[in-house]
């Protein structure tokens, strides 16, 4: 059966940099992590060069490539049975289509969600990457709206995965904090040790651990 993984969570948990170390040894090894995010920039550099100079127009191009790219993966993936990797932001009920449609053609869909302490937290990794890593920034309200919707979504949206795995990144030494299998609890830390934004935003998935 061919599988789906997603890497998600806040912007600046580590999606892009430390995300691909949560997968199977067989997806690290022989797939590319589709970034949406990475390819975008790309796009963007690359149209600039070109000698397009107006913001705006190089942002819809590049925008409509990496959609275009992406759209086109997938329909591969689908059509030759393959397995397919990617990460990004899932904060609407329209980003869940996607892995419905790979659960529908007979995928397991596998998730890491790599969650943050806050908002605030976010905010300072996206300005640090900037800054110091050559990373892309993330404005303030596209950083909020990315931290509450991933989660209020997963909240939502759980049962749809095959294998969920939450992980706290907030420090350097990452905490596993529970595994689910097609919504049902397989391990986690003690329900006390749980973080304020797993209680608080993710109460579907805390009330399976608290009632285990």
């Amino acid at each position: 059966m061919p599988e789906l993984y997603i890497i998600t969570g806040s912007n600046g948990a580590g999606k892009s940099s430390v995300g691909a170390i949560y997968l199977p040894e067989y997806i690290r090894n022989n797939y590319v992590v589709f970034d949406g995010d990475k390819l975008f920039m790309q796009k963007q550099k690359e149209l600039w060069l070109s000698g397009i100079r107006a913001n705006k127009e190089v942002k819809k191009l590049a925008f409509e490539f990496v959609t275009e790219t992406f759209e086109k993966l997938v329909e591969e993936a689908i059509y030759t049975n393959d397995n397919f990797v990617y990460e990004g932001h899932f904060t609407n009920d329209a980003t869940w289509d996607i892995p419905k449609r790979f659960k529908t053609n007979g995928y397991v869909v596998n998730l890491i969600f790599l969650g943050l302490e806050n908002p605030d937290l976010s905010e300072f990794r996206v300005i640090k990457r900037a800054n110091f890593n050559g990373g892309h920034f993330v404005p303030w309200y596209a950083v909020e709206d990315n931290f509450y919707g991933n989660l209020e979504k997963l909240n939502k949206y759980y049962t749809l995965i095959g294998n969920l795995t939450i992980i706290d990144s907030s420090e350097a030494f990452h905490i596993e904090l529970a595994a689910f299998s097609d919504g049902h609890l397989i391990s986690s830390v003690s329900f006390d040790e749980l973080p304020d934004w797993f209680v608080k935003y993710l109460p579907e998935l805390y009330a399976k651990i608290i009632y285990q």
